[in-house]
């Protein structure tokens, strides 16, 4: 087996057909599909429970108690039987090549990870790729990273070797688990291709996307996220501490927007995020370069 492509999926109903269908229709056929019904109120298991019987050879489903998408994802890493992973959540689609040029990418170039571009479907549709096929250094690319445009953190879009998890998982009971996570993978990886083809469509226009709505409840994750993010970066090269500062000062001015936009003048996460820029010294990370 080849390529495990794992699906959390949590009250799907409307979307989970697109998403299911995109990978019936993959021109590249060493696959396996692991589902994870992650307590779904609507129709969302059944649904899997009925494509996985047309489709036994290539669908499993497991169904579990409503632990959130870091438990789903966690639990489709254990049940992966592929050689390399690939994320996609469930109200998201791929083309129909997506398959086969990621993993022609990883034959020819011989990665550990290949990151392909994007479309956003929201309010407004953009897309985020490179113009041509890189292989960035380390250094390079965690700075690509941090800035979340052709890199994103987010787990989908990545064809990821499945030995680089060993060890680590997404962190559980809490959300932006990409972030916390994405840099130790591609840290861990020997060569990050980065290929021009916008393969994977992410939809934003669900309520219940993180993409749609910064609740102020899922805010002190956020930052705890990117700091975790920064002391991850640092560790690995102290000679980006002005970039992860950077990074650090505009994920505090979104998360100051947010709390502003919901009239949470009073919330204590406020003290935590003023002043938006970073007036501590470069030594502020070094002191967890032992952590990681």
């Amino acid at each position: 087996m080849k390529v495990s492509v794992l699906i959390p999926a949590y009250n799907s109903e409307k979307e989970i057909y697109t998403c299911i269908r995109s990978l019936l229709e993959q021109t590249y056929h060493d696959f396996e599909v692991i589902a994870v019904d992650d307590g779904s109120t609507d129709r969302t298991g059944s649904r899997l429970d009925f494509y996985a019987k047309i489709h036994p050879e290539l669908i499993t489903v497991i169904h579990q108690e409503n632990r959130g998408v870091s438990a789903a994802r966690n639990a489709a890493l254990k049940a992966a039987k592929g050689e390399f992973i690939l994320f996609l959540d469930s109200d998201d689609w791929m083309k129909r090549r997506t398959l086969e040029t990621l993993v022609a990418a990883q034959a020819r170039y011989q990665a550990d990870v290949v990151i392909c571009g994007n479309v956003y479907e929201g309010r407004i549709t953009t897309r985020r790729h490179v113009r041509r096929v890189q292989i960035p250094h380390k250094r390079t690319l965690m700075k690509m990273l941090m800035k979340d445009r052709q890199v994103c953190n987010y787990a989908w879009g990545k064809l990821i070797r499945r030995s680089l998890f060993d060890g680590l998982q997404f962190w559980e009971g809490r959300v932006f688990e990409d972030v916390q996570l994405i840099p130790q993978i591609l840290l861990r990886a020997e060569k990050t291709v980065i290929v021009p083809d916008t393969l994977v469509h992410y939809n934003t226009h669900r309520p219940n996307s993180l993409t749609y709505s910064l609740r102020p409840d899922i805010l002190k994750d956020m930052l705890d996220a990117f700091q975790d993010q920064a002391r991850c970066i640092v560790a690995y090269d102290p000679s980006l501490t002005r970039q992860a500062r950077v990074m650090l000062a505009r994920v505090r001015l979104v998360i100051g927007g947010a709390l502003a936009l919901h009239g949470r003048f009073d919330d204590p996460l406020l003290d935590q995020i003023l002043p938006f820029s970073e007036p501590s010294p470069s030594t502020e990370f070094l002191v967890h370069r032992n952590l990681y």
